[in-house]
């Protein structure tokens, strides 16, 4: 609930304040934390400093601001620049506050909102005027907020800065937590301490990136906060603390190339960032969950069933016939895969990386017909699914041949190519009705359930000649490619769409308002998997993270029973050529996939809650907790060599302390038996468990060579 107490801002989610007051002609963050009860004065959070620092060479203002503008004769990042004849400096003065209806936006934002309260500012120097939005929820804690900056001139402006969330405490220290990496190594977490410093991360790919993901944890006096853009483009997120022990936290669009030139009455608005705040990362995590799947993902999707799935890629490549994918289809069916996906390969000449992209256009000679494969597929059972690039376009194709234009390129100068590909220029019109005609159309005529849409490169030699301003190309890139999205997922409102962005560089809540999962990574290694899942999942949903069981990994050698246990945390399926298969390998599948179904909601859906951290322990696991505590699944793994000589112990998670539970291992085919007990939550919780004894019930065959190990246990309420 949003109201206002006298001279203050009081927004109210469920268990959570946050108090913002009007000081002077400046909005001041009185508190941000847990729920406090309504009151006519909060005057006893005041700083104790106040604007105009005594010394003449330190920051000018140190209230708690959610507002800097620039050149305030401070340190301290602003969050908005606006440049109007020349002049870069800007004062926006708060003016009023008052509770919205909603507010327009050519970019996704939350569905499902609850009250939403505006803050209005002008700039006394530029005269344009800056809106800034809160907007608290009903079912959760997560406070959502940007800002957008509207030209009431009389002249053009530029706005060449506009972060969408700006928060100021009081602290000397912070804890940073980021999930960062590369290609293959995605959202690897990583934690730093901050004392009198600044820290910073971004992209400037055109994507969010496998670099840094823009959701965050930062830890001020006791409190654990996450943050997260609805954004799939460039990003920055800054930490950063003063001498006089003031801490701001910023996160939205990055101002690489932002020179946005606004006529009188045109308006530019900021992604929607999301932030929530809690005693434990634990419960930051949950609402992160929750408020996706509840206020993100498309209602269709939100709570559906993900089919098990078995993709042609690392089975087959380029090197496939129709007749071959349907072999693998017939096959997959006889073990119980619902869907098959054909990955790349399937249009134009393409029979390699180097030429074909934007031609959409089936390859019958090759296929068999498309339409013909998928009706084939779908008469065993199946569903089908296929692969498409549609923002790249390859130098060696028709389209191109006919449309040299529609790729992104500087006049005169040769574009850089990335696996012999450029990127589709989407500031043009052209390039966006082209690519929704024809996707449309393949996608309706094949009768596709599921796409996986890939985006294969970073952004370089940014142009387009339709536009005056190249400073607006990353934002209008995204406001396109938001529309390209919408015009198909309304066109096709049955069909589930997977992100895939060389594998999970394009990983965000604003790619997932369309598409409700993506692939987690490329890196398809299982012992590589623990790190990529476990950094992914302490901000997004299981349900939205595509895993998959590959062929047996080359180091470690992890067998296929582990290599489920650690996929089917997620979105799940298979990527091998599965008609290679012995008849024994093929009765695991089938088990396995019988095991997934029956605890696919779970699995899916299931609260989720870590136990221990695979960057910090070798004994690792996670929990997937039904709301209610009556069922739970858990995985535990031990990825040292000879670690089960260490006699390593654990606890369950999450469970009802005073019920009565019963333990069941998932049998797996190289062990004999099933380890089963019955135990009290306070006991499976406090106790600590014997994963010794756990893994060593009845080996059939030696074990990853004394490496690796891992766990299935179904735990369900009995009493």
């Amino acid at each position: 609930m949003i109201k206002f107490i006298n001279n203050y801002l009081k927004i109210d989610s469920k268990n959570n304040s946050l108090i913002i007051v009007k000081h002077d002609n400046r909005s001041e963050l009185v508190y941000y934390g847990k729920k406090l009860a309504d009151h006519n004065d909060y005057s006893y959070f005041s700083s104790g400093c106040k604007d105009k620092c005594f010394a003449s060479n330190c920051d000018y203002t140190n209230i708690r601001s959610v507002i800097a503008s620039n050149g305030e004769c401070a340190q301290k990042s602003s969050s908005v620049g606006v440049i109007k004849n020349g002049i870069f400096t800007n004062r926006f003065e708060y003016v009023s506050a008052n509770i919205v209806e909603g507010f327009d936006s050519p970019l996704p934002n939350a569905r499902n909102k609850g009250q939403t309260v505006c803050l209005e500012y002008v700039d006394v120097i530029s005269k344009a005027t800056l809106k800034q939005y809160f907007t608290v929820f009903d079912d959760c804690d997560v406070i959502a907020t940007h800002t957008e900056v509207i030209n009431t001139c009389e002249c053009p402006i530029t706005v060449n800065k506009l972060m969408s969330l700006q928060l100021d405490f009081i602290a000397l220290e912070a804890n940073v937590s980021t999930f960062d990496g590369t290609w293959v190594n995605e959202r690897t977490r990583h934690n730093t301490h901050l004392t009198g410093s600044r820290f910073e991360i971004s992209s400037a790919l055109g994507i969010t990136s496998a670099e840094h993901n823009p959701f965050m944890i930062v830890e001020i006096n006791g409190g654990v906060m996450g943050f997260n853009l609805v954004w799939s483009g460039n990003h920055k997120e800054v930490v950063e603390i003063s001498p006089f022990g003031r801490v701001r936290v910023q996160t939205g669009m990055n101002d690489y190339q932002l020179n946005y030139e606004l006529k009188p009455g045109e308006k530019l608005v900021a992604p929607e960032a999301v932030m929530v705040y809690a005693e434990k990362e634990e419960t930051v995590t949950n609402q992160m969950h929750k408020f996706i799947l509840n206020h993100i993902i498309n209602p269709n999707f939100a709570y559906k069933d993900r089919p098990v799935l078995i993709n042609n890629w690392e089975g087959t490549y380029f090197d496939f016939t129709g007749d071959k994918i349907y072999e693998i289809a017939e096959k997959a069916a006889s073990c119980g895969i619902e869907m098959l996906v054909l990955d790349d390969g399937w249009f134009g000449v393409r029979n390699s990386d180097a030429c074909s992209l934007g031609d959409w256009v089936d390859n019958v000679e090759k296929t068999g017909g498309l339409k013909n494969l998928a009706d084939r597929i779908k008469s065993l059972g199946m569903k089908f699914g296929l692969w498409v690039e549609p923002e790249m376009i390859s130098p060696k194709s028709d389209i191109f041949e006919a449309h040299p234009e529609y790729a992104q390129a500087i006049p005169g100068v040769e574009p850089i190519e990335r696996r012999w590909q450029l990127c589709m220029d989407l500031c043009n019109p052209e390039v966006l009705e082209y690519l929704s005609d024809i996707l449309i159309k393949l996608f309706k005529e094949t009768g596709v359930d599921y796409v996986k849409w890939d985006h294969n490169r970073s952004m370089s030699d940014v142009y387009s000649k339709c536009l005056d301003n190249q400073g607006k190309y990353f934002y209008n890139y995204y406001v396109n490619q938001y529309e390209l999205l919408r015009r198909i997922t309304e066109a096709c409102p049955n069909v589930l769409f997977e992100s895939c962005s060389s594998g999970g560089c394009r990983y965000d809540m604003g790619i997932q308002y369309f598409m409700p999962q993506c692939w987690g990574s490329d890196n398809t290694n299982a012992f590589c998997r623990l790190f990529i899942q476990e950094g992914t999942l302490v901000g997004y949903p299981q349900s939205t993270m595509g895993a998959h069981v590959a062929a047996a990994n080359t180091f470690p050698n992890i067998n296929i029973e582990s290599r489920f246990n650690i996929a089917a945390v997620g979105a799940f399926g298979y990527e091998f050529d599965i008609t290679k298969s012995t008849d024994s390998e093929l009765d695991i599948i089938k088990k396995q996939v019988s095991y997934y179904k029956e605890h696919r909601k779970l699995l899916q859906y299931g609260n989720y809650i870590r136990l221990g951290s695979i960057f910090d322990s070798d004994l690792t696991g996670w929990m997937l907790v039904s709301d209610d505590k009556c069922e739970a699944m858990a995985v535990v793994v031990d990825k040292t060599e000879n670690g089960r000589f260490k006699y390593q112990r654990f606890s369950f998670a999450g469970l009802d302390e005073t019920a009565l539970y019963k333990v069941s291992m998932r049998p797996q085919a190289n062990v004999d038996g099933i380890f089963e007990f019955t135990a009290y939550g306070d006991a499976l919780m406090n106790g600590g468990l014997d994963f010794y004894s756990m893994i060593n019930c009845e080996i059939k065959e030696k074990e990853e060579a004394g490496r690796f190990a891992s766990r299935m246990f179904y735990i369900k309420k009995i009493n």
